[in-house]
């Protein structure tokens, strides 16, 4: 039983304890620390949790000020998370705080919202829509095994995303802000029916993202990604890749892309490593020179044809130029040469002709 599961059971045996007699819910919290504002709803060892009016049950985490929502007492298959519980900033959802909610339709999080707990959101079949905020920055095991999520965009503030969206299997859309430097491993695996990214730049990295997107067709990675780490993997329909100047390493990324059948490596690219393994039609391959490509970067790759880019035209330039030079510093000094001779010969000639002084004349 998952713990919203819990708590909404212990709410309910709690309230028929209640009706009989046995105890008295909700308790106020008289002997707390909070007691002129805070409802007592129920007390598991030091941890008390307690209800706000719109329902939200929410706990106070270790140093943190703000409020920690734990849990959902209400009806409603929206969660509207407040922005202020009882004058307090709600700041975090807790580990685990949702996970397999069957009712949760709609997830709406307020600015004042800054950690998002493990597996909070984990396993909801019926999630359809999520708002986010600018005040969360790191994802990490949020939202994964929701089937029924769409679309996801992300608002400046994100900084990094690691498995958090992975098997979300109607998920068709997601835009990254400036501000995401990092997509990590497993951050959207296995969205089947994802066929659009949206970049504006900012990526640095690109880990085991997207493998298994058996959906996407084509990717634009954005400028300023530097690494990429087996972000492709598996992605059986992706038939066109374009990659930035700015990408230096590709270690991994694109294994098994049966689509894919032509690629150009950017100029500046230093290193490939075990990227396009498996790639059964790719036949075209062309790069630098200057770029460094492992023995294991294009295994069981029967029909590639490799395109070495050696700048032939402008080597060819360059020795036109070099040649140029040459010739006409050789005409210079030839004409240099035959000028000087020439005035030597001159002096001479004039030296010969001139008559012999008549004072040394016997």
């Amino acid at each position: 039983m998952t713990k919203g599961s819990m708590i909404k059971a212990l709410i309910a045996l709690t309230m028929a304890a209640a009706l009989f007699l046995c105890g008295t819910v909700p308790v106020y919290a008289e002997e707390s620390e909070y007691a002129d504002i805070d409802i007592l709803y129920s007390s598991d060892g030091d941890e008390n949790i307690y209800i706000s009016e719109d329902q939200f049950l929410y706990n106070f985490k270790g140093k943190n000020p703000g409020v920690t929502i734990c849990g959902y007492a209400g009806e409603s298959t929206t969660l509207d998370i407040p922005h202020l519980i009882n004058g307090r900033e709600v700041s975090a959802v807790d580990s685990e705080a949702f996970k397999g909610d069957e009712n949760v339709e709609t997830v709406i999080f307020p600015n004042s919202m800054k950690t998002l707990g493990e597996d909070c959101f984990c396993g909801c079949p019926n999630l359809k829509t999520v708002k986010l905020a600018n005040g969360v920055s790191d994802f990490y095991k949020v939202f994964n095994d929701c089937p029924r999520l769409e679309a996801m965009t992300f608002p400046q503030g994100v900084s990094s995303i690691r498995d958090s969206f992975k098997n979300c299997q109607s998920l068709n859309y997601v835009k990254f802000s400036r501000s995401v430097a990092s997509v990590g491993d497993y951050s959207f695996s296995n969205c089947v029916s994802l066929r659009q990214i949206d970049w504006l730049g900012g990526i640095i990295k690109l880990g085991n993202a997207f493998d298994g997107c058996t959906a996407l067709e084509s990717v634009t990675i954005p400028e300023g990604v530097v690494l990429v780490d087996g972000a492709f993997d598996d992605c059986t329909a992706l038939k066109e890749v374009t990659f930035p100047g700015s990408l230096l390493y590709i270690t991994g990324g694109f294994t098994s892309c049966s689509s894919l059948t032509r690629l150009e490596l950017p100029s500046k690219l230093l290193f490939v490593n075990e990227a396009f393994n498996n790639c059964q039609n790719l036949s075209k391959l062309k790069y630098n020179e200057s770029t460094t490509i492992s023995e294991t970067a294009f295994l069981k790759c029967p029909k590639l044809v490799i395109e070495k880019d050696n700048h032939l035209i402008l080597k060819l330039l360059g020795w036109a130029a070099i040649i140029l030079i040459m010739a006409l510093t050789g005409f210079l000094t030839y004409r240099l040469l035959t000028y000087m001779a020439d005035n030597l010969s001159r002096e001479k000639s004039k030296a010969e002709k001139k008559p012999e002084n008549p004072s040394y004349r016997r």
